[in-house]
């Protein structure tokens, strides 16, 4: 796999170069828009050439600038399939042991890039999984957050209502022990007065005594 061995890939590539040695191009092209053209044209003269020998030299030229090093368009399994329909037109002694190596290399190649291909997705799909796992967890954390924050709410209203009930409490109980001093009060002052009271009547008992005694005494 590229991803796993890129100097696999690497050498596959330098390989699949040198065999290509034997039908190498006369032009090389230096940006992407010379190789696109110049692929273009070798497909226009594939489609005009009636000439087996020549079509075979087209392909295999095509191949070579699918899988050149400074064609930022590369494509293994176009080149593959161009130079498969060169075998095919080629004579019979060019399928050499050289020639089943070109194909042996390109379909490495192609491999690798469809196992490249796969596990990029796999990552991208492992890399959405991992956001979805992220959001639903961060939603789950939004709502625990919105939980507690409800239930501390709750526990300060009760905490607010219970210290408000303490604070009646509190003033009720103040208003019992002045009520409670007043009355204390207001007994001691009663005994005083029923003492008063008494020695009063004592004195008027004892007035009316000694009235008696001097009426008596007139007699």
């Amino acid at each position: 796999m590229i991803h796993r061995h890129p100097g696999k890939a690497f050498f596959l590539l330098g390989v699949f170069i040198f065999l290509l040695s034997g039908c190498s191009l006369k032009h090389s092209p230096q940006t992407g828009e010379e190789f696109s053209r110049e692929m273009n044209r070798l497909e226009s003269l594939i489609q005009e050439s009636a000439d087996p020998a020549d079509r075979a030299k087209l392909h295999c030229q095509l191949a070579e600038l699918c899988t050149h090093h400074r064609n930022p368009g590369r494509n293994y399994g176009k080149a593959l399939r161009e130079f498969e329909t060169y075998l095919s037109l080629a004579p019979v002694e060019a399928r050499t042991d050289e020639a089943q190596n070109w194909v042996w290399v390109l379909r490495e190649l192609e491999r690798a890039e469809k196992e490249t291909v796969q596990c990029t997705g796999k990552i991208e799909d492992l890399a959405v999984e991992k956001r979805e796992a992220l959001v639903l967890e961060r939603d789950k954390n939004k709502e625990l957050q919105a939980r507690l924050e409800k239930k501390e709410d709750l526990e300060r209203k009760k905490e607010q209502e219970w210290q408000a009930s303490l604070g009646k409490m509190q003033a009720r109980l103040e208003e019992m022990e002045r009520a409670n001093r007043n009355l204390s009060e207001a007994n001691r002052t009663l005994r005083e007065s029923t003492e008063r009271m008494k020695r009063t009547l004592e004195s008027l008992k004892n007035l009316d005594v000694q009235m008696e005694e001097k009426r008596k005494a007139i007699k």
